[in-house]
């Protein structure tokens, strides 16, 4: 019997790719390693799309190689896309021997790769796509003939990723599923490093989507999480809209099928461009029982200005005009978003456009990122203009503030209320998911459980210990608002 570990980081994708890859181990015979088994190989899927990203990522291969220093290391994702070169020195210093490691990013045939080693191929050895190189050999350059080449080099030949390696019967770990339906991305925002991780744009096929959503159901999972690099690009060659034809998204159509699938409680969209929100897709979701009503629409910023230098495929008017449509055709929806805060040339009437739109659309949660500098994108060479980090650090607290709020407003206004939510892992008891001092004194002596709701806030209630509610739909009267969501009480 052989063993492995895998870690993943990032993204919604990014977690379905390391389910895909650890599926194709198992049904090969391999086994998750358990506490005090030696794995024989360590996999950790990479993120490279902060410079946050990037460290944690490196922690992660770190902890891998120290706790099984023998194992062979299988590195993917998009850090192993995007800086192999880097990487591979990393591992060199923790004493892997080069023959023992495979660095395969999103450019590589997952599926080949996974297949040639467990079909007994036990010796690894380094690869990487042929034509990339790591950013260590690009640092003398500058310019934007430097960007320039850059993208040419990244997008030469195409990325296969985890094409091949089968459906998944099963999102290990997790009640909520992932399914990916679209990988890819070549609008080339500015401050984004995913196109040069993930040039390619494609999409799987409509029934190989529609069968693993029904195995996943059948093995038990309530909900469908919908995923994509660009989502809206479903069943297209590129997510630059200007080089769409008139067809209309088979996005829509994806989701109805999928919310038709006996046994589903929820479908849910893990993230939408503003102009994808189109009266076709808000249709199916006003219509469909089982569709969530909740949408996450990056924002970014609210200045037209700073949304053109970031290459941004829409404007303010744009945004706003999404979200309200989408709150006249649903019953209060959720609408989630990201904020980038600092980013190069943005000045306070920039900064102030962004709390105006913030404000006006209501969000339920703001995910608030720092500019991060990455190169080799567009904004990388504009990081000398980037706000001091004085204002940077006003402009996140004035942000959070407001998205503290903004998200408490939204959540106040169901308590009382009975909504259904999908019970999570069983987690054990802390003050986290219930800050407030009342919360925590009411749970006290009981255990805490968790449930998501359909409008995606998380509700905390007691439960009696012996109470096997993992996977289940219970009914939960809201009693309060929390720090991170709300309180519940089950009602059986």
């Amino acid at each position: 019997m052989r063993y492995f570990t895998i870690t993943t980081l990032g993204c919604k994708v990014n977690q379905y790719d390391g389910s895909a890859v650890a599926g194709a181990l198992r049904r090969a015979g391999w086994s998750p390693a358990g506490p005090g088994r030696r794995p024989n190989l360590v996999l950790v899927n990479t993120c490279c799309v902060t410079a946050t990203a990037m460290r944690k990522s490196r922690q992660a291969i770190r902890r891998a190689v120290r706790a099984a220093p023998s194992a062979a290391v299988f590195v993917l994702g998009c850090y192993g896309a995007a800086d192999p070169a880097r990487l591979r020195r990393l591992l060199r210093t923790l004493g892997v021997p080069d023959g023992n490691v495979l660095i395969a990013g999103n450019h590589d045939d997952l599926s080949a790769r996974v297949s040639r080693f467990i079909e007994g191929n036990d010796s690894l050895s380094y690869e990487t796509t042929e034509g990339r190189k790591g950013f260590d050999e690009f640092h003398d350059e500058s310019g934007l003939a430097h960007v320039k080449k850059r993208r040419k080099d990244m997008l030469r030949g195409g990325c296969v990723g985890t094409e091949g390696l089968g459906l998944l019967r099963e999102f290990a770990g997790h009640q909520r599923a992932f399914v990916k339906v679209q990988d890819g991305c070549d609008a080339f925002c500015n401050y984004c490093i995913v196109p040069y991780a993930r040039p390619r744009v494609w999409s799987r096929r409509e029934e190989d989507i529609l069968a693993e959503c029904r195995q996943l159901v059948e093995a038990g999972h309530k909900e469908i999480v919908l995923c994509g690099v660009f989502l809206g690009a479903f069943g297209r060659a590129t997510a630059i809209r200007r080089k769409w034809d008139n067809t209309p998204s088979k996005l829509p159509q994806l989701v109805r099928k999928v919310s038709e699938i006996p046994g589903l409680w929820r479908v849910r969209l893990s993230s939408l461009e503003p102009g994808d929100v189109s009266d076709e897709l808000l249709a199916v979701l006003r219509d469909a029982s089982t569709a969530a009503p909740h949408l996450h629409l990056p924002l970014q910023n609210g200045s037209d200005r700073i949304l053109r230098r970031m290459n941004r495929q829409y404007r303010s008017a744009d945004y706003r005009d999404a979200v309200s449509r989408l709150r006249e055709a649903l019953n209060r929806p959720a609408v989630t978003t990201d904020i980038i805060v600092g980013y190069p040339g943005e000045t306070d009437d920039d900064f102030a456009e962004t709390l105006a739109v913030a404000r006006e659309a209501g969000f339920a949660k703001i995910h608030i990122f720092p500019f991060s500098p990455l190169e080799p994108t567009g904004a990388w060479l504009r990081r000398d203009e980037i706000p001091s980090q004085g204002v940077v650090r006003k402009r996140l607290e004035q942000l959070s503030e407001l998205e503290a709020k903004l998200a408490q407003n939204y959540r106040g206004q169901f308590v009382g209320e009975t909504l259904e939510g999908l019970v999570e892992n069983a987690t054990t008891p802390n003050g986290k998911p219930v800050s407030m001092s009342a919360c925590r004194s009411a749970l006290l002596g009981k255990r805490t459980r968790k449930a998501m709701t359909s409008r995606y806030l998380t509700v905390a209630f007691p439960a009696s210990s012996g109470d096997d509610l993992t996977g289940r739909i219970v009914n939960l009267k809201i009693t309060g608002v929390t720090d991170e969501g709300l309180l519940g009480k089950h009602i059986s």
